[in-house]
């Protein structure tokens, strides 16, 4: 049972599985093609300060539209998007050519190192694979007829131990995790997962729009079913699909919501093997952990109340309808590298209804990005050799020191004044954990070996299993050893930056160390807003924000903070979380949630304002050295100051789809763009005085909300 290796000859009763109509379709759908010699015009990327997004209203009224409304009006997303941004959209798709240059090039070479093979296997399979359909449609054939045989229930973790090494997650979640507890040794997790749709939230409300979802769900679920059940009935497709919902949904009431999902404190339940299975008397977990090939561990049950549940519906639920939740999840994770049909109907489902995109992305886009999501390190080892960072990486240490520099100085200010909150043990162990937090820039310096994965072009489906069983082998192999802190979680083209709480670092790949995000030939000013209080200041609060704060400076869940301190905390963050709330994003008619985007808010809100402070240093220190050269007005207009503000709110300009934002303020800890600008420059008086706001107006309230 659960071989899943490809056979010699498609057997009846596996062609039996398949629609003939899908056959005939997906032998049709064969054209490829090739990637564009350069991006369209409206796709260029746009400078640090960018006069053709700037609209003629007051910025004391919105911000948000002054900076980037002509932007926004004069902008398309175009069809296979599902939303455009002002800083990442094109250097995104440049990105995208030069990745696809380089695995057209590794295709073309003669001698291949074994990463270089797999990066070309895998990508040409995908090119190719609605060529190979009728060998990836007999694998997933084989893989069904696996679930089928099922005899009972005491299988049932050995065949969910399988799907898991092909990427699927019915049931629960399983991998590594660093030890919240004792932040140098790397444990086992099982988290809550099992549910297609993103949230819980998509199944419990009875909103309109979700009720609307949860219909378009069960067509799209039986639709799945059609197509790899031969001559099933639609009252059956439908039947299947309904308990299938059910099943889930009766999950999702026991799952936590997106912004309980990401507290290390509730999700922190260490237990030994023998607790898990008194709590789950249903599942075999030592047979689980045994197919899976991971070590025994000790383990972290993200959700013991999650667990219950699922050993309940183990309990009650037949065999067939538990094999089908199983065949369903196996479709979702592999069911777009099988067919040219089955990848149409999951696109239609979650690209189109769920986040409004027109049209699938070109053939080689969508393999590339494949290849980069599952082989990220092999590809990023060849992306890194085209690039050279050192003079952008020694002006980005060196305002990393500033906004350091300026942290340190605001935690001594937070223990006196009018504005304090922080006892004085509080702010010592503040700054101990500043002084130990790490950085990493630029890219990767330790490569994964992958000498040990096999590939092939024999079906995509069949390379993608294998790349994937590699990936949670890979994973598994760290447990009971001690965290490798050179690892990277973004690749190096990536428009974006992270703080890694268990670790205290944050990282800047090299994406985001780039026009529009940072310039070397910018001001200070234009700088300092879009990267040094965007992106610096914005990840360092992230490790004294309510999440953050929870762990020490070596990664430890540890309540460093003081009864006192905590409490003035929570009520001044509380007014953040308030103000949120009350904020409505007018697309879409929908208030912004403020528990969910607590964290992201009050990182915006406390690097903007280091970023600034950082600009103001930077400033003194001209002065200081006799540099009294004023930095030249923008467009004749803008001094320094204003620059800092205009560069900052240009970062977050951002066009959606109504579908797309939609998804993204239920499941996302990130807020809207519009509220990522006004929304934080709104509490900031110095924005207002930059830019002479009358008190009262919408820029500048009367009441401010006030942490950092």
């Amino acid at each position: 049972m659960f071989q899943w290796k490809i056979k010699p000859i498609l057997c009846a009763s596996a062609i039996a599985l398949l629609s003939l109509s899908a056959v005939v379709a997906d032998a049709m759908a064969t054209t490829t093609p090739p990637p564009p010699a350069s991006l369209p015009n409206h796709l260029k990327v746009p400078p640090i300060l960018d006069a053709d997004a700037l609209k003629e209203v007051d910025p004391c009224n919105n911000f948000y539209q002054f900076a980037c409304g002509k932007w926004l009006d004069s902008t398309v997303i175009p069809p296979e998007k599902e939303s455009l941004s002002h800083q990442a959209t094109a250097l995104l798709d440049q990105t995208d050519l030069t990745l696809n240059k380089i695995l057209l090039q590794l295709s073309k070479s003669k001698v291949q190192k074994a990463a270089s093979k797999q990066l070309v296997d895998l990508y040409q399979s995908c090119m190719n694979f609605a060529k190979t359909t009728q060998s990836a449609k007999q694998l997933l054939s084989q893989m069904i007829d696996d679930i089928d045989r099922l005899q009972n229930k005491s299988a049932l973790p050995v065949a969910v131990a399988h799907l898991h090494l092909v990427g699927a997650t019915p049931f629960f979640a399983f991998g590594s995790m660093q030890d919240f507890k004792d932040s140098s040794r790397v444990i086992e997790l099982v988290a809550h997962a099992g549910m297609g749709l993103p949230e819980p939230s998509y199944y419990l409300d009875q909103t309109p729009k979700s009720i609307e979802i949860r219909g378009q769900y069960l067509t799209h679920i039986a639709n799945l079913f059609k197509l790899t059940r031969h001559k099933l009935s639609e009252e059956d497709a439908n039947r299947i699909a309904k308990n299938i919902l059910d099943f889930e949904t009766t999950l999702a009431q026991k799952a936590f919501t997106a912004d309980e999902a990401i507290d290390p404190e509730l999700t922190y339940h260490p237990m030994k093997l023998p607790e898990l299975s008194k709590l789950t008397p249903e599942f075999d977990w030592q047979r689980y952990i045994d197919s899976m090939g991971a070590p025994l561990a000790d383990l972290n049950i993200n959700e013991p109340e999650f667990m219950q549940t699922m050993n309940e519906l183990i309990k009650v639920t037949a065999l067939s309808e538990l094999k089908d939740y199983l065949q369903f999840h196996l479709l979702l994770a592999v069911g777009s590298t099988v067919s040219p049909r089955l990848e149409q109907e999951l696109f239609h489902f979650w690209n189109m209804q769920l986040n409004g995109a027109k049209e699938m992305k070109p053939r080689w886009k969508i393999c590339t990005h494949k290849v980069a999501d599952v082989l990220s390190y092999a590809l990023a080892e060849a992306y890194t050799r085209t690039i050279d960072t050192e003079s952008i990486k020694n002006k980005v240490d060196e305002m990393i020191k500033v906004i350091k520099q300026v942290f340190r100085e605001e935690v001594e200010e937070l223990t006196s004044g009018a504005d304090k909150w922080m006892d004085e043990n509080t702010k010592e162990a503040a700054l101990a954990k500043l002084a130990l937090l790490g950085q990493k820039l630029g890219a990767p310096e330790k490569w994964r070996d992958y000498s040990t994965l096999k590939s092939d072009r024999s079906s995509f489906l069949h390379n993608f299993i294998l790349v994937q069983e590699f990936e949670v082998r890979r994973d598994l192999s760290k447990v009971g050893k001690a965290v490798d802190r050179d690892e990277w979680y973004m690749m190096p083209w990536e428009i974006n930056a992270y703080y890694e709480p268990a670790l205290n670092e944050f990282v800047f790949p090299f994406g985001i160390l780039q026009p529009p995000s940072f310039d070397l030939k910018a001001s200070d000013g234009a700088n300092f807003g879009a990267f040094g209080g965007g992106t610096i200041g914005h990840e360092l609060t992230h490790g004294y924000d309510n999440n953050g704060r929870k762990q020490d400076g070596y990664g430890n869940l540890v309540d460093w903070w003081s009864s006192t301190t905590k409490e003035n905390f929570e009520k001044r963050s509380q007014c953040f979380a308030n103000q949120a709330s009350n904020y409505t994003i007018k697309e879409v008619d929908l208030a912004v949630n403020g528990e969910l985007t607590l964290s992201e808010n009050l990182a915006d809100q406390g690097g903007v304002k280091l970023g600034y402070r950082g600009l103001k240093m930077i400033q003194a220190k001209r002065l200081r050295e006799g540099n009294t050269t004023p930095v030249p007005l923008w467009l004749g207009r803008y001094n320094e100051n204003q620059q800092f503000w205009i560069a900052y709110a240009q970062s977050w300009c951002t066009k959606q789809r109504a579908e797309s934002l939609r998804s993204r303020m239920t499941t996302d800890v990130h807020p809207p763009a519009e509220f990522r600008v006004n929304g934080v420059l709104l509490n900031l008086p110095e924005f207002a005085q930059d830019f002479n706001c009358k008190a009262g107006s919408e820029m500048a309230p009367i009441n401010r909300c006030s942490l950092w």
